[in-house]
């Protein structure tokens, strides 16, 4: 007969076995859950707006379900993508490269998105970049895309004096303070820019934020704000998801351009905007154009520079090697 310490011996190494059987199934499980999905992380705003009819159309490839995760700040999606919890992502391009250059392989498919932010103001007299001097304008985040490139515009056009107030957490509460004119000249994107317009006679558009500046010899835009990212796991293990994604992507983008007042029936349909006379103004401000990384390299680094010139460490400290486009599926 076993004693009372062999049996504990006993018991001891069944709990140990068996706890190895549940982690490996949980393991297991877990794989199989990832693998049964594509995962896309965008954050909210005219990024949304282009993935409306292929959320709408609930899209699956190779059988596999396609998830998207919609973000308030592009930073939550940043976090995802260095845990590698993402297949997909939408982030601002500068910080895309940012990413890129401290070692998350996410490279840049397209540019979805073009210019959407647009420095409004509830005061009458305020009408031109030139009538900001003197004049306090917020903007969210220190060191974002906004930032830089307004600093950038006032520089180049001999604007002085113009105070710039970081006050606000989020480009929801920065919308709502200048509707409650708590602030009075403020740099906002799409779609919330309709939002306003919409609900306050008052505010109106001073001036879109673009790179008029920076055009380069070919004359063409530069302003490739959005950049559309893949792991770069996925293209070593099944860049045929990749090529299907892409396709599918692109007709979404397609379609919203095409079709504004479909598309608006949907961003009132899944909630995205109120009503579609808001999401119709709102669509043709996105400045919606899916086009390829590879087709636009030029682009993509004469932009990239503006922020390195500006603050080379706001895309980590260099220009991101030639490995940061994606160039073929």
């Amino acid at each position: 007969m076993l004693s009372v310490m062999e049996i504990l011996k006993y018991m001891k190494r069944l709990q140990i076995f068996l706890f190895i059987l549940i982690t490996l199934f949980s393991l297991s499980c877990s794989n199989k859950t990832a693998s049964d999905k594509i995962s896309i992380a965008i954050p909210e705003g005219p990024s949304v707006v282009s993935f409306i009819k292929m959320m709408d159309d609930s899209v699956s490839i190779e059988g596999k379900k396609v998830e998207y995760i919609v973000k308030s700040d592009p930073q939550q999606i940043q976090a995802l993508m260095m845990q590698n919890k993402v297949d997909f992502a939408i982030l601002p391009t500068n910080m895309a490269a940012n990413l890129f250059n401290k070692g998350i392989k996410y490279k840049m498919i397209a540019c979805p998105v073009w210019g959407t932010l647009y420095i409004l103001s509830n005061l009458p007299e305020v009408k031109t970049l030139n009538d900001l001097q003197n004049r306090k304008v917020s903007i969210f985040g220190q060191g974002t895309t906004a930032d830089i490139l307004f600093q950038k515009l006032i520089q180049k056009k001999g604007i002085e004096k113009v105070f710039i107030d970081y006050r606000f957490t989020g480009n929801f509460e920065l919308s709502q303070a200048l509707r409650l004119k708590k602030t009075n000249i403020a740099v906002i994107s799409e779609p919330l820019v309709s939002k306003l317009l919409e609900q306050d006679s008052t505010i109106h558009i001073v001036e879109k934020l673009s790179c008029e500046e920076y055009l380069n010899e070919k004359d063409r835009d530069i302003f490739v704000q959005t950049a559309f990212l893949v792991n770069e796991k996925l293209e070593r293990n099944n860049p045929q998801i990749i090529k299907e994604i892409c396709n599918a992507y692109r007709a979404s983008c397609n379609y919203v351009t095409q079709h504004p007042e479909e598309a608006a029936v949907l961003l009132v349909k899944h909630g995205i905007l109120p009503e579609t006379n808001v999401a119709k103004k709102s669509i043709l401000l996105c400045s919606i154009n899916y086009v390829a990384a590879f087709a636009i390299e030029d682009e993509i680094y004469s932009y990239l520079k503006i922020f390195y010139d500006f603050n080379p460490e706001s895309i980590g400290g260099k220009l991101p090697s030639e490995n940061f486009i994606f160039q073929v599926f």
